[in-house]
C-alpha cells in the first residue's frame, strides 16, 4: 500500500500544459530537497485522448460535460501520513493560478492498492463517484474485496491495475489548501498499458466495459494519460 496525494489540473489553454508541468516539476525539487522519503508522478494526456469513445455499461448515453484533467500530478509514499502530504501543499499551486480552472481541477488524498503489477508509459485514470444509495463504507469495501477479485478472475492481459481509495476528510483538506475545488471523488481506477493498441484492445473485453452497478457513470469521469515522471 502506497499513501499518496494526486491533483488533477484542468487547463485554461492545452498550450500551456508544458508551461504547468514545469512549474510542477520545479516546486517538487523544492520539496523533494527536504528528502521526506517521498516519490512523484506526472502525466499528461494524449493528444486526441480516445476514451470518450471507448464503451462503457451503464453510461448515459448524453454525459455532461466533465472536467478535462489535463495534467496529473502525484506526491506518494509508503510510509508518509496524510497530514504530512496535505502539508506539503502550502504555496504548491500558487504559481498555476492564472493557468488552470481551480473550478474543474481536483484533489484526492488516499491509499493506493496494487491489485495487478505492471508499469507502462500510457495510464487510464478513471476518477470514480458512487451512486447515492451505496454508503462510502459498503462501496469501499465492496470495490476493493469483491471488485477486485472479478477483475482478476475474468480480465485477461492485464499490464497493471491499481485501485486508490480516497480519504474524505484529508481530500477535502487538501483542496481547501491548494483552492482545486473538486475533493468528493472515491478514488480512481488505473490501468496501465504499453500501447494505444493495447489499451483499445483490452478496453474493448466486454468484461472490462460492463456495468457492475457501483459506478456512478455520470459524476465520474476517465482519461488516458502519458507519464513523463
Amino acid at each position: 500500500m502506497i499513501n499518496k496525494l494526486q491533483l488533477l489540473f484542468s487547463v485554461n489553454d492545452p498550450e500551456n500544459r508544458d508551461k504547468i508541468s514545469t512549474i510542477l516539476l520545479n516546486n517538487w525539487s523544492l520539496i523533494n530537497k527536504k528528502k521526506l522519503n517521498i516519490n512523484h508522478r506526472l502525466a499528461i494526456r494524449v493528444n486526441g485522448d480516445p476514451t470518450s469513445s471507448v464503451p462503457q455499461d451503464g453510461q448515459p448515453d448524453n454525459l455532461p460535460e466533465q472536467p478535462s484533467f489535463d495534467v496529473m500530478f502525484e506526491i506518494r509514499g509508503e510510509d508518509i501520513p496524510y497530514h504530512n502530504l496535505v502539508n506539503i501543499l502550502d504555496g504548491f499551486t500558487k504559481e498555476l493560478e492564472p493557468l488552470i480552472n481551480k473550478n474543474n481541477s481536483a484533489a484526492i488524498v488516499g491509499t493506493e492498492y496494487k491489485i495487478v503489477n505492471g508499469d507502462e508509459p500510457l495510464f487510464l485514470n478513471m476518477v470514480l463517484r458512487r451512486p447515492v444509495e451505496w454508503s462510502r463504507e459498503n462501496w469501499h469495501e465492496h470495490w476493493l474485496d469483491h471488485h477486485a477479485k472479478e477483475v482478476l478472475e475474468n480480465v485477461s492481459g492485464l499490464q497493471g491495475y491499481r485501485q486508490f481509495h480516497a480519504n474524505e476528510e484529508f481530500s477535502k483538506k487538501a483542496s481547501e489548501i491548494t483552492g482545486l475545488k473538486i475533493y468528493d471523488y472515491e478514488g480512481t481506477a488505473e490501468g496501465y498499458y504499453s500501447s494505444l493498441e493495447k489499451f483499445l484492445e483490452t478496453l474493448s473485453d466486454p468484461e472490462v466495459s460492463k456495468d457492475t452497478g457501483f459506478i456512478d457513470h455520470s459524476r465520474s469521469v476517465m482519461w488516458l494519460y502519458n507519464i513523463y515522471e
